[in-house]
């Protein structure tokens, strides 16, 4: 008991002073911290109590501005300049890189030392002028190797051409290139509204690169949008014989209808739909009946399933009308 009386500070007990197991006075309590004011609190410290910057904390002036904006611009053209003179730079060490590589490539033994140019199997035939045209493309400036020459790039040059078709192109290692070429077809001189004449394919496609005057044996098709509304019934054509050696010109009717105007002065006016079956029953009507060598002026075709003539007597060179036709 001695000893527990000398751990408690005061002489413990009730009488003696407190002890561990006594509450401290009610009267007294611990003095609270002073809270600063508003005032004297620091900036940023308001800045986040107050949930933001104010106007009066941002103050921006006109002189700041405009330094601002004209070091942005500044650093913007220092940029775009230094961007342009490394990608130069690059591309001229990967051009010397590609041309040191190429002159090496030609060294060992891989130098192109011919290149072929040929129609592809059933296509018309080259000239030898359009095979230095194609030739002139193939090499690009600066390569002398077989190497430099990636297939799929020369093919795709070679069939930019205004006259060529397609184009398939091997190599033939270790130094030669063979280009097989397919020409486009001159297949009618087209006369559009303002007179113009152009040789076009069998797509309806202008032939840029040659001369009307040169193509007098082709079939004529006259009129605004003849040209590209001319493949289907030029292809037709091919499959009736009787009509196409008589046919001298396919005249466009408003961008609409053809007229077929025929060698001997005849015309056939065909509907603006069904235009190819009102040719075939022309072609199974001749076929019967001479149709075509009869003297008429004009065989209408444009009234579903009918056909009405215009006779002319002084048809040169046509048998007289018989009845039944």
């Amino acid at each position: 008991m001695a000893a527990v009386r000398a751990r408690r500070p005061g002489g413990g007990g009730k009488n003696g002073g407190r002890g561990y197991d006594e509450p401290p006075p009610r009267g007294k309590r611990r003095r609270s911290q002073p809270v600063p004011s508003y005032e004297s609190m620091p900036r940023l410290a308001r800045i986040k109590l107050s949930g933001g910057l104010s106007s009066d904390d941002v103050q921006v002036s006109g002189k700041s501005l405009a330094m601002a904006l004209t070091g942005g611009v500044l650093f913007l053209g220092i940029a775009v300049a230094g961007a342009a003179w490394l990608g130069s730079s690059l591309f001229d060490a990967r051009e010397a890189f590609a041309r040191s590589a190429d002159a090496t490539v030609a060294n060992v033994g891989f130098q192109i030392h011919a290149i072929d140019v040929a129609q592809l199997p059933g296509s018309p035939a080259i000239s030898e002028a359009r095979e230095q045209e194609v030739r002139s493309l193939i090499v690009p400036e600066g390569r002398h190797s077989i190497l430099a020459l990636d297939p799929e790039e020369v093919k795709a040059r070679v069939e930019s051409l205004d006259w060529v078709a397609a184009a398939r192109v091997r190599r033939l290692w270790p130094s030669s290139l063979l280009v097989e070429v397919e020409r486009r077809q001159e297949y009618a001189v087209w006369e559009d509204e303002n007179r113009q004449q152009a040789v076009i394919d069998a797509n309806g496609e202008r032939l840029l690169t040659e001369r009307v005057s040169d193509h007098r044996n082709l079939l004529r098709v006259v009129g605004r949008g003849a040209g590209p509304a001319a493949p289907p019934i030029l292809a037709a054509l091919e499959g009736m014989p009787d009509i196409r050696e008589r046919t001298a010109q396919l005249v466009r009717i408003g961008d609409r209808r053809w007229d077929i105007k025929l060698t001997s002065g005849a015309v056939i006016a065909l509907p603006e739909e069904g235009a190819i079956e009102a040719l075939q029953n022309v072609q199974r009507l001749h076929q019967q009946y001479a149709l075509l060598d009869r003297p008429v002026e004009r065989f209408d075709m444009r009234a579903p399933g009918r056909l009405a003539v215009r006779v002319h007597p002084a048809l040169e060179g046509g048998p007289l009308l018989v009845g039944g036709a």
